[in-house]
């Protein structure tokens, strides 16, 4: 297993059938540093890459490579997360690996989901909290309110940081999403006085 940080990634290569690269993309590690297997939490949406991931059967072989990438986690004591859709990969990596070195600090996950049903890891995402009482998650709903829902609905906005955070300049920041999300949080946490050399950015689109 490849020694990596957390929040880095790893082009995943379709291979053919002489074992060369056929096909790759980025996608960010799941899981923490130091396990005994590498995860990818991946959206199938019948894109390029996904439609052939979607055709192999377990045991087909696959290749990886890096890893690579600045967008890490490097022990800071307050440290705001912020995620949108798939974009929960990379903050997967950090916050299991808080938990499990039982890191003390703030840490809070800002979680922007259209749905209920398109929410990734949540029951992990409750033990995680169990596992690290410093360790928040906020999840925010922004195309339904289910029945029963406990958490935050609509956009993510400074109000909803104020209120998570109580000051969001004492924090340093990383946000992973769909490039509408970069902007409008860089925009965001910029109003709100975050320094933009505590800030770290991944997105596309």
């Amino acid at each position: 297993m490849p020694e990596f940080l957390p929040g880095q990634f790893a082009f995943i290569h379709i291979l053919d059938k002489s074992g060369k690269s056929a096909d790759k993309r980025p996608y960010s590690i799941a899981s923490a540093p130091g396990g005994r297997h590498m995860e990818f939490c991946i959206k199938m949406v019948k894109g390029r890459m996904t439609s052939k991931l979607e055709l192999l059967k377990a045991g087909d072989a696959l290749g990886v490579e890096g890893p690579l990438g600045r967008f890490t986690y490097t022990g800071q004591p307050a440290a705001a997360f912020i995620a949108g859709g798939s974009g929960i990969a990379p903050f997967m990596s950090m916050l299991r690996h808080i938990a499990a070195k039982k890191l003390k600090g703030k840490f809070v996950l800002f979680y922007s989901s259209r749905t209920k049903d398109g929410i990734s890891y949540e029951k992990e995402l409750k033990s995680l909290q169990q596992a690290n009482p410093d360790i928040r998650v906020v999840i925010t709903l922004t195309r339904e309110v289910p029945d029963g829902w406990a958490g935050e609905c609509g956009r993510l906005n400074d109000g909803m940081i104020i209120k998570h955070t109580d000051d969001a300049k004492d924090f340093s920041w990383w946000v992973c999403g769909p490039m509408e999300l970069i902007n409008s949080m860089k925009a965001c946490l910029a109003g709100m006085g975050v320094d933009p050399k505590k800030l770290e950015l991944e997105g596309w689109g």
